[in-house]
């Protein structure tokens, strides 16, 4: 179950700028040992900048995952994925398949993009403080 948040929360969160929502998200994460991504009747949700970057985005809670999502991806749904499954499965896939990490996408779609490997560090770090 994610944690509580109302909506002077949502709002402040989502003002800050890209860093310091990626390090908002990597704090909820750690402490709460999930994420949510968004997928349809299709799949997951892995976006394609006109760069090709490949990219998926993550979010630290459902509500801000799916009301973004639903102004720029409708008929995605956030979907919870267990922090340990992530470090252990996720983010290596993404590293073997050059495909980055958008954490914490704006309404905008404005967000912080890292390397699989450095998220990890990022969260292995953060989650040590909490043991």
């Amino acid at each position: 179950m994610p944690y509580k948040m109302n909506p002077q929360q949502f709002d402040a969160v989502l003002a800050l700028s890209s860093a310091d929502r990626s390090s908002h998200f990597v704090g909820k994460v750690a402490d709460w040992g999930q994420l949510w991504g968004v997928k349809n009747d299709l799949g997951w949700l892995v976006p394609i900048t006109p760069e090709d970057l490949e990219y998926f985005p993550v979010w630290p809670h459902p509500e801000y995952a799916q009301k973004i999502v639903d102004e720029h991806f409708p008929g995605h749904h956030a979907v919870e994925i267990a922090l340990e499954e992530f470090l252990s499965h996720w983010l290596p896939t993404f590293e073997a398949d050059n495909v980055k990490v958008a954490v914490f996408p704006n309404k905008e779609w404005v967000f912080w993009v890292m390397e699989p490997a450095d998220l990890a560090q990022c969260l292995r770090d953060e989650a040590a403080q909490y043991e």
